[in-house]
């Protein structure tokens, strides 16, 4: 059975897209990403911006924050910008048909598409084998 995650932002690979649907199926592996029309059944609303990685980026996940932290020194950056161009995000970017983990950075202020809170807040979306 496939789960979808809407979200306002999904970054995935070298792309962001606003308003879309990540299917997954049982397996954690991605399916398909498709623009949002409509609810759709078994999909969940994430809120802020939706990170699709493979597996060896919860090893670097401090690297990844710490790394944001400072790309978003630069004003003029927006939040998905920056973790497109981060390395570690760019190290470890998920596939179609691969197994992958989902986080997401909740607390956005979409008008400059700028973290709200100090530290960044960054969420496991859920756990491989839950």
């Amino acid at each position: 059975m496939k789960r979808g995650f809407f979200a306002h932002c999904i970054c995935y690979r070298e792309q962001t897209y606003y308003k879309h649907i990540l299917f997954l199926n049982e397996k954690d592996e991605i399916i398909e990403i498709v623009p949002f029309f409509n609810e759709t059944a078994n999909t969940i609303f994430i809120d802020g911006i939706l990170i699709v990685v493979s597996l060896s980026f919860q090893i670097r996940l401090k690297e990844f924050v710490s790394t944001l932290k400072k790309q978003l020194e630069d004003p003029k950056i927006q939040l998905s910008q920056a973790v497109l161009e981060n390395p570690v995000y760019k190290n470890d970017m998920s596939n179609i048909e691969n197994r992958c983990l989902l986080y997401n950075i909740p607390e956005i202020c979409w008008e400059s598409e700028r973290p709200v809170s100090s530290p960044i807040e960054i969420n496991e979306i859920f756990r491989l084998g839950s």
